[in-house]
């Protein structure tokens, strides 16, 4: 069974820490989040490691700051990847987010039969700016299949450091037409894809003009002969943040246009929030309006919650030996956060299986004064450092769909509603698979406003 299906089974387990081995190699699973926060926060220095991920180094990675393992190269991947993505710093992508998400919500109301695509334009078209300078022009832009490419890479690879490969690393030199080996198979089959992904925007960016701001730029006009930092690391950390960044932005996009249109209560009361801060809908939300948006918050938090995109993490590994609860953590031990069973803890979350964004509000104020989820983003030193460019997506994106559109079930050709159970792939991430929805503009001054407002971005 493939490791991330463990999530769902653990979640019913009654321990907060679960010990095991396999073939001379230990493993934990972190069932709550007192038990994750005491070792990978609390004891972060010690848990900052990865395990040695063979699968991904037969996929071709290039240096990426999510799979190094703990020294002086990770170091210096997150000392040159962290600043540009501090809170502070992050504003100044904020006029190029507001307009993809502009073009987002006119996008799915012209072509709702391809909302999907659009989403996935908005999540690609944000960072590649960012990471190389390069501009999404149209729904059939190439970089936006290289940004899917990416996405079925990791998304359907597996649990990190779970393959038979990462376990005996002698195997991946094995004939990948043996049964056993569908996960070198699924390697050899999207290496030339991820070659392309570290490859081809990275050259595209440097034949942009020099005046042309991007992640890439920067670090190849502080780039030395002396310097530690290698052309293959500048690389490895620009696709970093074009994989990272589209694939979890347009995952939870898909996933809260999905519990929108199951809900519409919570749509409804998210729209009446958005118009109170746009003077009644005469104008369109922008992020000075976030932060008197607290229900659009909770409702990206119940959505974090209900299903976190990596329902075991990314697994974390002990550098030194150590001890907790009274049992003995030897050193290279692999640590799974187990987010999926923190988030659905009845001691914590009533009724986990329900989506109510209400669940985070005051009891007085008629919520349950349950906590916000905590892991999605990972935990301690190896948490991840694009959470506020990711979240700033995310909300900007939410705000201006809600202000110009109505989220719902899709429409027959009977003119009723056609309802369906969404499915999922949990292989790897925990992805809702494509469902269709429907877009209609709350009205057509709104869908003015819209149009003038994308032109004025030009």
């Amino acid at each position: 069974m493939a490791f991330t299906h463990y999530a769902v089974l653990i979640d019913n387990l009654d321990t907060d820490v679960l010990f095991f081995q396999t073939f001379g190699t230990k493993w934990i699973v972190l069932n709550s989040l007192k038990a994750s926060s005491e070792l990978l926060d609390q004891r972060g220095s010690n848990y900052a490691d990865r395990p040695r991920f063979v699968m991904f180094e037969e996929m071709g990675w290039s240096p990426t700051l999510t799979w190094l393992r703990w020294g002086p190269k990770c170091h210096l991947h997150r000392k040159v990847l962290q600043p540009p993505f501090a809170k502070s710093k992050v504003k100044q992508y904020q006029a190029h987010q507001r307009r993809e998400a502009l073009i987002l919500a006119k996008g799915v109301v012209d072509n709702p039969e391809d909302w999907m695509n659009c989403v996935r334009r908005f999540s690609v078209a944000v960072v590649l700016k960012i990471t190389y300078g390069l501009d999404v022009d149209s729904h059939t832009s190439p970089w936006i299949k290289l940004g899917e490419d990416s996405a079925e890479a990791v998304g359907k690879s597996g649990a990190p450091a779970s393959s038979l490969m990462d376990r005996f690393p002698a195997t991946r030199y094995l004939p990948s037409w043996l049964p056993f080996m569908e996960r070198l198979r699924f390697a050899h089959t999207w290496r030339p894809a991820i070659q392309k992904i570290t490859e081809l925007p990275f050259q595209a960016a440097l034949e942009l003009p020099a005046s042309v701001p991007s992640f890439v730029r920067s670090r190849m006009r502080a780039r030395t002969a002396e310097s530690p930092f290698t052309l293959s690391d500048i690389k490895g950390a620009a696709a970093t943040i074009l994989i990272a960044g589209n694939d979890t932005t347009s995952s939870t996009l898909n996933l809260l246009v999905l519990y929108l249109l199951q809900n519409p209560g919570a749509q409804r009361r998210a729209q009446a929030e958005v118009d109170s801060v746009t003077a009644g809908g005469t104008r369109l939300p922008d992020f000075a309006d976030l932060q008197r948006l607290p229900y659009l918050n909770l409702i990206l938090n119940e959505t974090y919650r209900i299903c976190p995109l990596s329902p075991l993490g990314i697994p974390h590994a002990s550098i030194k030996d150590d001890v907790y609860q009274g049992r003995f953590i030897p050193a290279g031990t692999i640590v799974y956060p187990n987010v999926w069973a923190m988030n659905r803890d009845e001691k914590v979350y009533r009724k986990p299986e329900l989506f109510w964004p209400e669940r985070f509000e005051s009891r007085d104020k008629g919520g349950w004064g349950e906590p916000l989820p905590v892991g999605n983003f990972g935990f301690g030193r190896r948490i991840c450092i694009g959470r506020n460019l990711a979240e700033n997506s995310l909300l900007i994106a939410l705000a201006i769909l809600l202000a110009t559109t109505e989220i719902g079930w899709p429409i027959g050709e009977d003119g009723e509603e056609e309802r369906f159970e969404a499915e999922f792939c949990f292989r790897g991430q925990a992805i809702v698979l494509p469902f269709r929805a429907s877009f209609i503009s709350r009205s057509e001054k709104l869908r003015d406003l819209l149009e003038q407002e994308i032109g004025g971005c030009q």
